[in-house]
């Protein structure tokens, strides 16, 4: 994946600044593909995460350096995960893959859902209550129980369990969690790795020293943002070194 241009980031990490996590996620893949928002949005999450884990190790190297707080001890707990190897688990699924169903069953009852996306995501509104019910009952396209329909808000439990091992098992990436070994104590579990907000953190530190850059040679050479933004970083950076520290 090529490193997308200064400008372009800087303008994603703008517009996305007070919005949700998915949709900081697709504003950042707007750097890089040449699809619209609305279709990149339409794309399985596994498949948006690993394009977000190929972008971040374009911009900043191939190695993720994650950090949690143990569940015994409470000792902060470093390990360091390969993008490769995250990314690897990616389906590669196309878009027109969707039309498919998959299907999951359990005691007569048979479910055909589809991958959830960003746009399914965008739809919940921020209620996190109601939000697994409101999913199950955007990806089900059709539950029944021996040949007959049956109202997804009345799939009983070990059915719903089942359908999220399934959108787990198709797209690995939707849900991603590392697991952590305490060397203190010896505990080990499992932490949720939040890949548009892992990203995106690491996207607004650039921004801000991008900022920092831009001000400060402004002030120093009276320079345009836009011109000093076109320069490539190396430049930059050798025009930074010749201004007192």
């Amino acid at each position: 994946m090529t490193v997308p241009h200064a400008t372009d980031l800087l303008e994603a990490w703008d517009a996305g600044t007070r919005r949700s996590s998915a949709i900081r996620a697709l504003l950042l893949l707007g750097t890089v593909h040449e699809r619209g928002i609305d279709e990149l949005a339409a794309m399985p999450l596994g498949w948006v995460a690993a394009e977000l884990l190929r972008l971040r190790a374009a911009l900043f190297g191939p190695v993720l350096a994650c950090l949690a707080d143990c569940h015994g001890c409470g000792t902060v707990v470093e390990i360091e995960v390969d993008i490769a190897q995250l990314t690897s688990l990616d389906t590669g699924r196309a878009l027109e893959d969707r039309a498919t169903p998959f299907v999951v069953s359990d005691a007569g009852v048979e479910v055909e859902f589809r991958l959830p996306t960003s746009a399914d995501l965008m739809a919940l509104d921020g209620e996190v209550a109601p939000a697994a019910r409101r999913l199950a009952r955007a990806i089900v396209i059709r539950a029944t129980h021996h040949g007959l329909d049956v109202p997804v808000a009345d799939l009983p439990a070990p059915l719903r369990a089942a359908l999220e091992r399934g959108v787990a098992e198709h797209d690995p990436l939707a849900h991603l969690e590392l697991q952590m070994t305490c060397p203190q104590c010896g505990a080990t579990w499992a932490e949720w790795l939040r890949v548009s907000e892992f990203v995106w953190s690491e996207v607004s530190h650039l921004a801000e020293r991008l900022l920092g850059d831009v001000a400060r040679l402004a002030s120093a050479f009276g320079w345009r943002e836009a011109d000093i933004l076109a320069m490539s970083a190396s430049r930059r950076q050798h025009y930074l070194a010749l201004l007192p520290s």
